[in-house]
């Protein structure tokens, strides 16, 4: 797959996420310090959707 072909599926999943055409289920948003507990989440089964990790 070529750097092309990358950018455009990228760029098709950005304008779907800005178009609400794909909502991603977003369990938690946590930040680094709670990395921990996330990880125990998914060990645990314990997210219904995406688990965020900022800084």
């Amino acid at each position: 797959m070529g750097r092309r072909c990358v950018r455009r599926s990228v760029q098709r999943l950005v304008d779907a996420v800005e178009t609400g055409a794909l909502r991603p289920n977003v369990d938690r948003v946590l930040t680094l310090d709670d990395v921990v507990a996330a990880h125990r989440r998914m060990q645990n089964a314990e997210a219904t959707g995406k688990l965020v990790i900022v800084p």
